[in-house]
């Protein structure tokens, strides 16, 4: 604006202006509308967000005054601030009874609150460009808001442009031999969709708003003080990381500013935090657990205390609260038994919680077994001992993340497995006399503990005796100590005997390659000879 220095936000406002008047020159589609209607609403929060300002800020200066002892010249300008504000808000509610007016001659809302006519152009012209017959409201719009920025100059000794300005007078437009000629009327509202006409009465009300506020700064240097001076600008996106596909991302966009001269102290929970160059502070903790609802969650907040001095000089200490939740982390246990362990085995597990990323450096401790870790990040070995059951906790940064407690199993029975020349035999059907030669003994895991275990799942038959029994007689042989028997030429083999093999003692490899004996059945398996 001319005869004053631009605030951050007019220089915003004023860039918004020039991406609304160049999309109004094009076809809009239904993306666009949409665009124009999140624009319409973001310029409303601000025009009622500057408006509450302004109002503060009169206050502020008509306060001042009274506190200064009503200096003639002080009283003047308070009363030249109360008369702009009263036809700025004249202004303002005429310019909110065009919208309100232009949405009911294009249907009105929906139960929901959306526009039924974002889309309707000829209601729009109807209203504001009216007939051969009688002009439109945008010409009675054009006329206030001269009226308003002649006032403004006047009072103030201000040189502010008018802010209707006809194509000739359009920077955007005074070049464009389509639209120079058009006026401001038919540029701002001729074929123009509701969502758009709309968001060209907030663009004006934005400045209509600016312009009060810079004439209340004014006055308020020269009668309450100064404000914050702003120094670098720099965007400013709030929002989550992470988004689930599927389901919609949502951030805050807005622009910070240093300020010039201000250095703020910050400390939250009994702790100073480092502030940058820029003002920036941050504010680090390890967010620790508790008792989670039923969707793994916990409401937290923390707050913080910033201290600066005003532009008087004055220290004053801001209030920061901020809401957090807590979200239970879910701990992975990647093991082959899940849900049990086997008593003396190691029975190892990869433990992993992939919500804590770089962060993950667990801390285990077990009851009732005893704990290895093994080489990586999370993996560990579980050695059960004499307990029912076994309590695991997995920490993470001396945060408890979970107990998990497993019950522990005894190693079950290994099989006996015999053979008559290297093949079973049925013991329905029994073997052939004439046709044996050797018998092997292996002993045999159980399938489900090899599968999780098998380092500890290694068997070994040590010693085992071999009998033939005919009738009621039986032979006593010497124990054999390999896993086979074999029978010589003199050997005596006939139909209706049988042979019994019986085991004496088995051994177990563990998981730390040492043996240790098992104990196995005493009932002989019997082979039937034919």
């Amino acid at each position: 604006m001319a005869g004053t220095k631009e605030s951050p936000r007019q220089r915003m406002v004023g860039m918004m202006y020039l991406v609304l008047t160049a999309l109004l020159a094009l076809q809009v589609s239904s993306t666009i509308i949409e665009k124009f209607i999140a624009l319409n609403d973001n310029m409303e929060q601000t025009v009622t967000l500057n408006t509450s300002y302004n109002n503060n800020k009169l206050q502020n200066i008509k306060q001042s005054v009274v506190e200064r002892g009503n200096v003639e010249r002080e009283v003047k300008l308070a009363a030249q601030t109360e008369k702009l504000h009263q036809e700025t808000t004249l202004l303002l509610s005429y310019m909110d009874s065009l919208k309100k007016k232009l949405i009911e001659d294009a249907g009105g809302r929906d139960e929901k609150g959306n526009l039924k006519g974002a889309n309707e152009e000829t209601a729009v012209e109807v209203y504001m460009l009216g007939s051969d017959l009688q002009k439109g409201k945008a010409y009675e719009l054009k006329a206030r808001l001269g009226d308003y920025i002649s006032s403004v100059n006047k009072q103030f000794g201000k040189a502010y442009p008018i802010m209707a300005p006809d194509g000739i007078e359009n920077n955007l437009y005074k070049h464009n031999p389509e639209h120079k000629n058009k006026d401001f009327a038919q540029l701002n509202f001729g074929q123009t969709p509701l969502a758009a006409a709309l968001a060209v009465l907030s663009e004006i009300e934005t400045k209509i708003v600016a312009i009060e506020n810079d004439i209340l700064v004014q006055v308020a240097n020269e009668v309450v003080g100064k404000d914050y001076s702003a120094g670098a600008l720099f965007p400013v996106v709030r929002a989550s990381k992470f988004v689930p596909a599927g389901t919609p991302y949502q951030a805050d966009v807005f622009l910070s500013a240093k300020l010039v001269g201000v250095n703020p102290a910050m400390n939250a929970g009994g702790v100073t935090i480092p502030v940058n160059s820029e003002g920036v502070g941050q504010y680090k903790f390890i967010a620790s657990g508790g008792s989670y609802n039923e969707d793994g969650m916990i409401k937290k907040s923390w707050t913080a205390n910033i201290k600066v001095k005003t532009p008087e000089g004055k220290d004053t200490m801001l209030l920061v609260k901020e809401d957090y939740i807590v979200v239970k982390p879910v701990v992975q246990y990647n093991s082959a038994a899940t849900k049990l362990l086997y008593k003396n085995c190691g029975n190892k597990m990869d433990v992993l919680v992939p919500a804590l990323g770089a962060y993950y450096n667990p801390e285990f401790n077990v009851e009732g077994a005893v704990l290895k870790k093994l080489p990586g990040q999370g993996k560990i070995m579980v050695i059960p001992q004499g307990a029912a059951t076994v309590k695991l906790k997995v920490k993470n940064q001396g945060q408890l993340l979970e107990e998990k407690v497993f019950n522990v199993k005894l190693i079950p029975q290994p099989d006996v497995e015999v053979k008559v020349n290297n093949k079973f035999v049925d013991p329905l059907i029994g073997v052939d006399a004439n046709s044996i030669r050797n018998v092997s003994v292996r002993i045999i895991a159980n399938a489900e503990f090899k599968s999780t275990q098998p380092e500890d799942a290694y068997y070994e038959v040590v010693e085992w005796r071999l009998r033939l029994a005919s009738g009621r007689n039986a032979t006593v042989n010497e124990p054999v100590r390999n896993s086979v028997y074999s029978f010589g030429s003199s050997a005596r083999i006939k139909s209706n005997d049988r042979i019994l093999v019986e085991i004496i003692k088995v051994r177990r490899k563990n998981y730390l390659g040492q043996w240790e004996e098992v104990s196995m059945p005493s009932n002989p398996v019997i082979i039937p000879v034919i």
